[in-house]
């Protein structure tokens, strides 16, 4: 994953989506239903099973890999980069354990992303829900 590879837009909160580095080129983890549907189906595993797993720091490299490769594969497909769509989870599992701050690092971002997924905060694209906003204020009398 070459730094010149990556030309899309950054990764975008109102999306839903964190950014990570790997290789020197800074990608987006993008937790869409798609992604979270072939992350549950590789690793065997739910999204809360995953998320505590990651809260945890217990969750295993393999896992790790399948999630962040399933979100990286669903931003690439989101901006139309299909080599970023095609990305392979071994590969980005080697990348992880050669990233700064190794899979520790890598483990803290994908856990408050699956956090914020457990939590229901995305949409099934994976965007961000807008949040409920309340007022003190009495509505006007007709």
């Amino acid at each position: 994953m070459a730094e010149a590879e990556n030309t899309a837009r950054p990764a975008s909160e109102e999306r839903g989506e964190v950014s990570l580095v790997l290789d020197g080129a800074t990608m987006a983890l993008r937790p869409s239903y798609e992604a979270i549907f072939a992350f549950e189906a590789s690793t065997d595993k739910g999204l809360l099973e995953l998320a505590r797993a990651a809260l945890e720091g217990k969750m295993r490299l393999a896992d790790l890999s399948q999630v962040v490769t399933e979100c990286i594969r669903a931003w690439g497909r989101a901006t139309q980069q299909p080599s970023i769509a095609a990305s392979n989870a071994v590969r980005i599992g080697q990348l992880i354990v050669e990233a700064e701050g190794g899979m520790a690092r890598v483990l803290g971002i994908v856990s408050g992303m699956l956090s914020m997924a457990v939590t229901g905060n995305f949409t099934a694209s994976g965007e961000v829900k807008a949040g409920t906003t309340t007022t003190s204020e009495v509505p006007a009398e007709s």
